[in-house]
């Protein structure tokens, strides 16, 4: 295969994994890798800690590089 086409075979299955996750971690990674925000910026629209939102954002992309692993 070439690389072309196992980029698109991954995104696809990311997605999937995405679907996943519940609406809170969607939003979370959304606003962070989408959207470009910085792990600060949501903390401060969400009047969560900082550290709070790192460390759900550990955890969430260690769920995802499970699913990915399935």
């Amino acid at each position: 295969m070439d690389d072309a086409a196992i980029k698109t075979v991954m995104i696809e299955k990311m997605l999937i994994c995405l679907k996943q996750l519940s609406t809170e971690e969607q939003e979370l990674i959304t606003a962070l890798f989408f959207k470009g925000k910085s792990e600060h910026q949501v903390s401060r629209e969400a009047s969560i800690p900082q550290r709070t939102i790192h460390d759900r954002k550990i955890k969430i992309l260690a769920k995802l590089k499970k699913l990915m692993e399935k």
